[in-house]
């Protein structure tokens, strides 16, 4: 399998949280039995508290019923969070791209402590996936060779994806249309908000549209 480089990812980052303090006051989710929903947005309003931005280097807004980012540099990451902190999550999404080049990021966020310190699980609309760890701001791939890898059981271009991730002990998995495509461990962080992400390449202008987000107990 070819491997895609993403370390262009890391020149560059605008992370928002709405609602932020509040949300660091909040007590941590204790543990449910598995399957319990803990957290479900379907984007018809921000009651989420979600972080918006309307200009700069990313664009976060709601609409068609759905929540909206636009990366609007190229090389850039733009993030948000919303809910209370969790430990173990599995994380369900759908996506699709409205606009812009297929070489760009989308996934989601878990276990986020602040800016520089999450896990994510990031998918391309041509065809490639990864799970990283930001740790001090230095972002880094699970795989060996630094890049992404690649799957055909990704959509490629504006078709819907469903992406699954799951942050379960020390146990961080991705899967995407049913398909499970990485497994790695990881202890560095054992609870943390969720969050959702889009990122270019050398080409900015990426829009992805996120909807039907569901948080369950694995």
């Amino acid at each position: 399998m070819r491997a895609k480089f993403f370390c262009v990812l890391c020149m560059f980052a605008l992370a928002l949280s709405g609602c932020q303090t509040l949300n660091f006051l909040q007590p941590l989710a204790t543990a449910a039995p598995a399957g319990t929903v803990l957290f479900a947005d379907d984007f018809s309003s921000n009651s989420n508290h979600w972080g918006v931005s309307t200009g700069g280097a990313g664009e976060i807004n709601f609409a068609y019923q759905g929540l909206d980012m636009k990366v609007n540099q190229p090389n850039s990451m733009v993030w948000t969070v919303s809910g209370r902190k969790y430990q173990d999550v599995q994380i369900n999404v759908d996506n699709v791209l409205l606009s812009g080049p297929s070489n760009d990021a989308f996934g989601v966020v878990c276990r986020f402590q602040d800016n520089q310190h999450f896990y994510g699980f990031i998918v391309t609309h041509d065809g490639y996936y990864g799970i990283f760890k930001m740790q001090e701001g230095q972002l880094s791939l699970a795989d060996a060779e630094g890049g992404l890898k690649y799957s055909q059981a990704i959509r490629q271009g504006g078709v819907v994806n469903h992406i699954q991730a799951v942050c379960q002990g020390d146990i961080l998995k991705l899967s995407v249309n049913g398909e499970l495509l990485a497994m790695i461990e990881d202890s560095s962080f054992t609870q943390g908000q969720i969050g959702l992400i889009a990122g270019t390449y050398a080409t900015p202008g990426a829009e992805l549209f996120f909807d039907n987000l569901k948080v369950t107990q694995p």
